[in-house]
């Protein structure tokens, strides 16, 4: 119901607009277009295609939607981005060790023995996972939540708190029980994994007395939590995007996803499934040019700085989601900068724009949706009209590049015709598009559970991938310290209202933000619910914000819902 009410909304884009005087003004698409491509071809001519950047992310990641529209951009060699912020730091840290970094599926999550739920507040950002976990308790199966904050999946069984950004000791913690007390799966890493004794002794660099200084987790905690891991096979270790973006995240995720290779469990967790072998290189037009490449971290200082003199973004709210938004929002204030927004909503985004133009919704366009969890892919058909004259992504860029006039065929291909040809080559999608669009989703053909793909074709304890690519071999096990002059340590994450930051309401905004603080540190500072405070990240501009009293958090723990602009 709320993705209806999100649709139907008083901020839905609905016809083309442009600003003019500090106010927005109706116009026809033809003659948005036109405007857009004059500017465009005066950038281009004055200062290169360099200078025109596309910023896109997953606020549409239908395969069409998502790849499609960068054709026109790769065509003119302009910038584009990276896409480094979400979970890409977890998926290359299993990767080192795994080879493709697909792992349990909700039918192994079914049949878990134990599910422990590592940085993640699934009733919220995964309900389908969330329902498997509570049949799951149901049937008596132990499920462990590690989450500094007490949430509703913190209720479902045992709830360890460590300090924020520790999780990487705490599993460490857990791989010392497990080896010196338990006792490990002998058999089972003999076959089929290489680099024990060397992960043997990181590990013994990390006793229980240590363990419990650094995390704050009394060492009889993860004691049990090892002892469950090992009596209780299959384990499930479900672990959250949220973990991995702290400065040693990535090695959180590598040492939490080797738990399972020392208890005898084929990739015993779940990360990100999201492991196709589509063609989006086609379908992104990666042939038709050579674009510079920008990391997502050096957006807002890049644009605060003066880059860039042209600005097209889709499927994202930057002002608001993206690192040092707060330079995002200078960047985008520029005079000297020309931005299209093509949104849903009038984001906060997209009432920074010079041209803001309205997008199809997810019922009113056809594509072919992936997941990051479960194995199937589905193509998802048009449902109802477009509201407006809201057009697709691929249209828009189809034409933009009529009206400036490039002789490129690729970025007139229809697109459904893009997608079959995208999909052809796929050996885990039988029937390519033809079999999606007839029976509506596939089950994609994996690679088993027990075929690892590194370079010795075992699980890497000692990671010869990571020593090529520079890093290190083992997890390089660390922990956040306090800084002075900032006593409290920020986490943030998805609550169970929404989907992603798009999907905000204006009656959501005083909520956004609020900074959640625990009672002890409230009443020791003389704050109240509803006082007005003054918010300084480390890294980024000050705000004011409504203090809520949350007796969930830990002493030296402050929180925000997900999209708060001082995140």
């Amino acid at each position: 119901m709320n993705f209806l009410k999100y649709y139907k909304s008083e901020r839905r884009v609905l016809y083309p607009h442009i600003r003019e005087g500090g106010r927005y003004k109706r116009v026809s698409w033809d003659e948005a277009i036109s405007l857009i491509a004059l500017k465009l071809r005066s950038i281009l001519k004055e200062y290169g295609p360099r200078e025109v950047l596309v910023v896109n992310y997953s606020g549409n990641s239908g395969l069409l939607s998502f790849n499609y529209p960068l054709r026109l951009f790769y065509a003119l060699n302009a910038t584009v981005i990276d896409y480094t912020i979400c979970d890409e730091a977890g998926e290359v840290a299993v990767s080192l060790h795994y080879g493709k970094r697909y792992g349990a599926f909700p039918d192994d999550m079914e049949d878990a023995e134990m599910l422990a739920i590592w940085g993640a507040n699934i009733a919220s950002s995964s309900v389908h996972a969330y329902r498997i976990a509570v049949e799951l308790k149901r049937k008596g199966v132990p499920i462990w939540t590690i989450d500094p904050r007490r949430t509703r999946t913190s209720l479902l069984g045992r709830h360890i708190r460590p300090k924020p950004g520790s999780d990487s000791v705490l599993a460490m913690g857990v791989s010392w029980y497990i080896i010196n007390e338990f006792g490990v799966d002998l058999e089972f890493i003999k076959r089929y994994t290489i680099g024990f004794e060397a992960y043997k002794e990181l590990v013994s660099k990390f006793p229980p007395d240590k363990v419990e200084a650094i995390t704050g987790v009394p060492k009889g905690e993860f004691r049990d939590l090892a002892r469950d891991y090992v009596e209780r096979r299959p384990s499930i270790s479900y672990i959250g995007v949220g973990l991995q973006k702290t400065r040693y995240g990535a090695e959180a995720v590598r040492a939490i996803s080797l738990i399972p290779a020392l208890v005898g469990v084929h990739r015993g967790f779940f990360y990100c499934n999201s492991v196709r072998d589509f063609d989006t290189d086609y379908l992104k037009g990666k042939n038709l040019g050579n674009p510079s490449v920008v990391n997502m971290l050096d957006i807002g200082p890049l644009l605060s700085s003066g880059k860039f003199k042209f600005l097209y973004i889709y499927g994202c709210n930057p002002a608001i989601t993206f690192p040092r938004s707060d330079l995002i929002r200078d960047g985008l204030a520029r005079e000297d900068l020309y931005v299209v927004v093509h949104d849903v909503v009038w984001s906060e985004t997209a009432e920074m724009a010079d041209i803001v133009l309205p997008a199809t919704s997810m019922f009113e366009q056809f594509d072919v949706v992936g997941s990051w969890w479960h194995p199937y892919v589905g193509y998802s058909s048009q449902v109802i009209e477009p509201a407006g004259e809201s057009k697709p992504n691929w249209w828009v860029t189809q034409e933009i590049a009529r009206k400036i006039g490039l002789d490129v065929p690729e970025l007139y291909e229809d697109p459904i015709e893009a997608l079959k040809r995208a999909l052809r080559s796929s050996k885990m999608l039988e029937g390519g598009l033809d079999a999606l669009m007839e029976q509506g989703y596939v089950k994609l053909k994996y690679p088993p559970k027990d075929s690892y793909q590194t370079p010795s074709g075992k699980i890497e304890f000692y990671s010869s991938k990571a020593l090529e690519m520079g890093y290190s071999p083992l997890p390089n096990v660390g922990w956040d310290v306090e800084v002075d002059g900032y006593p409290f340590k920020l986490i943030s994450s998805s609550v169970p209202e929404k989907t992603s930051t798009q999907d905000m309401m204006p009656e959501d905004l005083v909520k956004r933000d609020s900074i959640y603080i625990s009672r002890d540190d409230a009443e020791s500072l003389g704050l109240e619910e509803g006082g007005l405070v003054r918010v300084t990240p480390t890294n980024g501009s000050s705000i004011i914000a409504t203090i809520s009293i949350d007796d969930n958090l830990l002493r030296g723990v402050v929180w925000a819902r997900r999209g708060s602009r001082f995140i």
